[in-house]
Parts: C-alpha cells; sequence; structure tokens
C-alpha cells in the first residue's frame, strides 16, 4: 500500500521532484519502522487539498500571524457540516512550499495570491506589520515551490487559502482510486463537500 501510495503521489505531482523525494524518504522510514517493536501500528497521515477558499480581509498591518492563520482557517471551514468540518484545515506555507500536499496544482491558476499559514510563513522584515515581517506567498500564476516563485514580501487584503483534509495512507488510496471505484463513495463524497461556499474552486477539476 506504501509504495502505491508513493507512485500515485509522484505521478499528481508531476515533476515536483521535491515533494517525490519526500516521500520516498517516507516509505523508506515506514520500511524500516516495520522492524521496531510497537510502531507497526502507527498511523501517518497525508493532507490532500480539495478545494480553496477566498478570504477578503487580512491585513497584516494590523493583524498578527495568528489572526491571519485564523482568517485562513475559518474560510476553510465556513459552510461545511459541523460534524466534518474540523477535518478541514488551510494548509501550511510550509507544505506548499515543499508540496507536501497531495492534488495540489503546480501554479496559483487564481488571479490572487495563494497565502498558507504557519509555520514557514514569515517573509522579509517588515516594521509596518504586527508580527515583524511580511507574509510569504505564491502569486498568481507562479510555480507552487520553493525558490524564486514563492514571493517574500505578501502584503495583501484579498487572498487564496488552499484548504485539505489529512488523510491515511488507505484514505489517500481511496480518494485516487478508479473511476469506477468511486461511485459506490459518492454519497458519502457529496455529504462532505455539502454546504461549501461557491466561491471555492475544486482543485482536482483543474488538473
Amino acid at each position: 500500500k506504501v509504495e502505491q501510495a508513493t507512485k500515485t503521489t509522484q505521478e499528481e505531482c508531476g515533476a515536483a521532484e521535491e515533494g517525490s523525494e519526500y516521500l520516498e524518504k517516507v516509505r523508506d522510514l515506514l520500511d524500516g519502522m516495520k522492524r521496531c517493536p510497537g510502531l507497526s501500528g502507527a498511523v501517518f497521515e497525508i493532507p490532500s487539498a480539495s478545494f480553496t477558499a477566498e478570504v477578503a480581509s487580512v491585513d497584516i498591518t494590523r493583524d498578527t500571524d495568528e489572526v491571519v492563520d485564523a482568517k485562513l482557517m475559518a474560510a476553510c471551514r465556513e459552510g461545511l457540516p459541523e460534524e466534518t468540518r474540523n477535518d478541514t484545515r488551510a494548509a501550511s506555507q510550509s507544505e506548499l512550499r515543499q508540496r507536501l500536499v497531495a492534488n495540489l496544482p503546480e501554479t496559483n491558476g487564481e488571479d490572487i495570491p495563494m497565502y498558507g499559514t504557519c509555520p514557514g510563513c514569515r517573509g522579509a522584515a517588515y516594521q509596518g506589520s504586527m508580527s515583524g515581517s511580511f507574509r510569504r506567498c505564491f502569486k498568481p500564476q507562479a510555480k507552487i515551490a520553493s525558490g524564486a516563485s514563492e514571493s517574500k514580501e505578501c502584503n495583501d487584503g484579498f487572498v487564496l487559502a488552499v484548504c485539505v483534509s489529512d488523510l491515511s495512507l488507505a484514505e489517500h488510496q481511496e480518494t485516487n482510486a478508479p473511476a469506477e471505484d468511486t461511485a459506490a463513495r459518492a454519497g458519502q463524497t457529496s455529504r462532505r463537500r455539502s454546504g461549501r461556499d461557491l466561491r471555492r474552486k475544486n482543485l482536482l477539476r483543474r488538473r
């Protein structure tokens, strides 16, 4: 199962070498843990992106990093059923930069910057902000990866959050199963997605 999950996620990431290298290390770690007494039952989760949410009230001159993060998180959970609301969160900037999120597109295809929560959210020093620094982000059409494509001087009022669910390896495989296998889960999937704001974009649809 680990080998299949690794292969599937590598294919989804395409040329994202960092994501592939990370997954290979995870697979090696899991293989090693099989030989460790008491660790065979450990459960590992993979953040999987399902939609994006727009946040229209970010202001780093008034909001601390914690407040900005709370706004990103609230945007991802707005309108979701109470019983599944806590299963969804905003991806962190570190996860986006290192491409540790399954189903993440290669670039920010929207017309507003993509923000992640902390850790890894702080950019260049900026004394005008509440936290003493700009935020990091991926501007429209920027490649979602570490390096020059990640802006370190972000100060935007209207931003985009990537909303993810943390899936076990088994759940990740089910989510990426062939189309004929997904029909049986249609009812469950529709219930989990019910109530989401129409502004949210389904990432899988753009792949």
